[in-house]
C-alpha cells in the first residue's frame, strides 16, 4: 500500500509543480521561439536605453562646444516644464511621487535639494537602488541635468542660460559629491561584511 502511494505521489508531483510563469515552446514551434527571443532583445534594449537616459547628463561639453541632452533642451526651451520641475522646497513626498512615476533622475535631483537634511534617509533611499542601477552616475547626471536650469541659479533670456548664482550651483555640486562619497563608503562597508 505504501509503495502505491509513493508511486502515485511520484507521478502526480510533476504536474503539481508546473508554473504558469514558464514559457513552453514545442520543438517544432520555431517561429514562437524566434518571437520570444526577439521580444527579449527588444526588452533588453529598452532597459539599456532607459539606464543610459538616467546616466545622461543634461549639459556636457568638450573643448569647443556645449551639448544639451533631450531633457536639457526641454528644460531650456519650455518654461512651463521648468515650472513643473522646479520648486522652492522639495519634500520626501515629492521624491516618492517621482519614484512612483519612475522618474528616478528627477527624484535624485530632489534628494540633492533636500540633502543634508534627512541625510541618512536620503542616502539609504539612493543606496537601495545601488544593486540594480549605477546610482553614483545617476546622482551626477541629475546634478548636471537639473542644476544648470534651476531658476535659483540660472536666468534664461532668449533661450540662453545665464548663471547668476554660481554659489548655489557649487553648493549643489558639493552635495552631489558628498552623496557619492557616502555611497562609496556604504559599498566598502557592505563588501567587508
Amino acid at each position: 500500500m505504501k509503495l502505491k502511494i509513493f508511486f502515485f505521489i511520484l507521478c502526480i508531483l510533476p504536474s503539481l509543480s508546473r508554473s504558469q510563469d514558464n514559457l513552453i515552446i514545442a520543438e517544432t514551434d520555431s517561429s514562437g521561439l524566434i518571437d520570444y527571443f526577439l521580444e527579449f532583445e527588444k526588452s533588453e534594449k529598452r532597459n539599456k536605453d532607459w539606464v543610459e537616459s538616467l546616466t545622461e547628463k543634461g549639459v556636457s561639453s568638450d573643448d569647443k562646444e556645449i551639448f544639451f541632452s533631450e531633457e536639457g533642451i526641454k528644460l531650456l526651451n519650455d518654461s512651463l516644464y521648468r515650472v513643473k520641475i522646479y520648486k522652492d522646497k522639495y519634500s520626501l513626498y515629492d521624491v516618492g511621487v517621482s519614484l512612483s512615476n519612475m522618474d528616478i533622475k528627477l527624484a535624485f535631483w530632489q534628494m540633492i535639494n533636500i540633502y543634508p537634511q534627512k541625510r541618512d534617509t536620503l542616502i539609504q533611499y539612493i543606496y537601495a537602488y545601488d544593486k540594480i542601477l549605477p546610482v553614483d552616475e545617476i546622482v551626477l547626471a541629475s546634478f548636471y541635468t537639473y542644476a544648470f536650469f534651476d531658476p535659483r541659479i540660472t536666468k534664461i533670456n532668449t533661450g540662453r542660460p545665464e548663471v547668476y548664482r554660481p554659489d548655489i550651483f557649487e553648493e549643489y555640486f558639493r552635495r552631489a559629491k558628498e552623496i557619492v562619497y557616502y555611497l562609496n563608503y556604504l559599498r566598502r562597508e557592505n563588501n567587508e561584511l
